[in-house]
């Protein structure tokens, strides 16, 4: 088994993490997510067209904090770099297990997901504090 880095004890039975991302003019852009930490890793599912995929493309440099649902911190934030992760089946792998975290409510965000007629491919955010 892969040990933790200490900044990922943070982060141990929380559901909601604040992702900061930056704005070209650098200014911090926080947005609350689902996640998923493993192996020394939090994982994150989005679609390649939410602004925090464009700004992580222009810069890997994060922020990341255990936040509430809305997005209030519980704790200060951890600096970390974040890639983004297309292959097909690495994505498929962890998104199903992003949302099995989340048990019935990740059920129905699966299902909405489904039938929108948005045409982004789904992406995962790996996030290396």
């Amino acid at each position: 088994m892969t040990e933790m880095p200490a900044t990922l004890s943070h982060f141990d039975g929380e559901k909601v993490i604040s992702l900061e991302t930056y704005r070209r003019n650098g200014e911090p852009v926080r947005t609350p997510v689902w996640f998923l930490k493993e192996d020394g890793l939090l994982y994150v599912h989005t679609d390649d067209g939410t602004g925090k995929v464009k700004r992580i493309m222009r810069n890997p440099k994060v922020r990341i904090a255990p936040s509430h649902f809305r997005g209030k911190p519980k704790a200060d934030y951890v600096d970390g770099r974040a890639e983004l992760e297309t292959d097909p089946e690495t994505v498929k792998k962890y998104r199903l297990r992003i949302y099995k975290r989340y048990g019935l409510q990740g059920t129905f965000a699966k299902l909405s997901q489904r039938f929108s007629r948005s045409k982004a491919k789904d992406i995962i955010i790996i996030i290396q504090p």
